[in-house]
Order: C-alpha cells, then structure tokens, then sequence
C-alpha cells in the first residue's frame, strides 16, 4: 500500500516517524464524456480568460488577488510557507471518543511507521498504542497535507492507529436551514410503528455488507454493449395510507411469527 504522507507524530517533546495511508477505496465507476457523433473523448482545455490562449502545465503558476495585485507562487514557496508543519502530526490532546460529533467525522487514515532508513523506530510509535490502549482515549491531532491543515482524532486499531479525518465546526451546515414540512402523528401510528421496528431489530454485521449499485450498473453496461435493452424499473408506488401500510406491515409479521 502505497503512503499520502510521512512526517511525524508528534506526542508533547517525542517525534514519532509514521506514514499516513489511505483506508478507504472508491468503488464508484465513472463515465467519461464523448463526442456524440464519433464517440471521442471530451478533454477540457486550460485557457488564459485575457489572450485566449491555450497553456501548457509549465505555463500556470498559483497564485492569490491581495487588493487587486495578483501575487504568483511557485510550489517550492508554498511548500515553504510552514516548512516544519508540513511534516508534523502534532498531538493537541485527548479525549474519550464519544466526545467527538458524529457530524464531524469524515476519511479514514491507517497510520504505520516509518520505514528505519528514513529514520524510522517502532519504541515511540508502540510506546504510544500501547498508553492509548489503556486510556481507551482517542487522541486530536492536527496535520498540513497539499497545503491544508487538518484535524482529525488519532485510535489505537489492530496493529497501529486508525486517523479519522474531523470537519471544522464552520464547514458543517446548519441544520435550521433544512425544509421540513410540519405534520401531526397521533401516537396509535406510532405505537404501529414500534412494533414493526422491535421485529426489525438485528446484530449488525459490517462484513454482510457490500457495494451493490455499481455491480448492477456493470452488468447493465454488459447487457447495453452486448445489444440487449435496458429496460428502466418501475417507480414504486407513494404511501397513501400510513395506516394501512403500518397494518399491513403487521399482518405479515404475524403470519410469519
């Protein structure tokens, strides 16, 4: 598995040497865009809004508008900006997990360590799992990664750290800004519905579970390039009656009871 990041972890005056890995995968399959009548690719073209012209990749630089003057960075001054940051995980403090927003979370991270030519040493790194193993705590941290700073909250996992990625609190939206249309539920429905949930209840099993909707779409894809139809599923019928459907429900509850 190939590393994001290396640096180090850093625990009050101790630098541990790790490198940061991506958990996650993506599943998802893309579709490009084509020419419709001859089926080429559609390729967007990097174009100077002042002259028109096309440039080449040597010919952009980054750059920031400060009072109307458009200040140019190249990448070694940007890397140079936090120069030590960079390359620091620095451990803020820690915290029981349950502390931590659920709204909040976002990537997963693997942590492992340092490969020993580049200065690597497992003491710290396992000094540190073993001290969080016993604290049942998880540790928020803070990182510069593609010139972003980021935090996130550090736990002991399997054999080294799992790293969630955490959004800043002024990055999620408001709840109070989503419509929710008011309405009444009198509590006969409600008492329905909690007899149908009590016969839902299960033990989650994670592993039960894979991705579905782009295997399916793979084999429609097959079945279009083999020449067959694709025939659009029927949208399912609105709700009505909830009454009706809660009843419904529960006669087939009993009849398998």
């Amino acid at each position: 598995m190939r590393s994001v990041w290396s640096g180090s972890l850093k625990f009050g005056t101790i630098f541990i040497p790790i490198r940061l890995y991506a958990a996650s995968e993506n599943l998802h399959m893309g579709f490009h865009l084509v020419h419709k009548t001859d089926c080429g690719r559609v390729h967007y073209k990097k174009v100077c809004k002042k002259d028109g012209k096309e440039l080449k990749p040597n010919e952009i630089a980054k750059a920031i508008d400060i009072a109307g003057e458009c200040i140019k960075f190249t990448d070694e001054e940007i890397k140079n900006l936090h120069p030590f940051s960079t390359k620091t995980m620095e451990i803020l403090g820690f915290c029981g997990f349950d502390e931590i927003p659920m709204i909040a979370l976002s990537k997963p991270y693997y942590i492992g360590t340092e490969n020993p030519k580049k200065g690597g040493t497992g003491q710290s790194f396992h000094l540190l799992k073993k001290v969080m193993d016993k604290k049942d705590q998880v540790a928020v941290v803070k990182w510069v990664q593609h010139n972003n700073e980021y935090i996130g909250t550090l736990k002991s996992h399997e054999n080294g750290f799992l790293l969630k990625q955490l959004l800043y609190f002024e990055q999620v939206r408001s709840a109070d800004d989503v419509e929710i249309i008011k309405a009444k539920v009198n509590d006969n429905l409600v008492n329905k519905a909690i007899q149908i949930i009590n016969n839902m209840n299960f033990d989650f099993d994670w592993t039960n579970y894979s991705e579905t909707y782009n295997k399916d779409l793979s084999e429609l894809i097959r079945k279009k390039a083999a020449g067959e139809e694709i025939i659009p599923e029927i949208k399912p019928p609105e709700t009505r009656s909830l009454e009706s459907e809660l009843e419904k429900m529960l006669a087939l509850i009993e009849e398998h009871s």
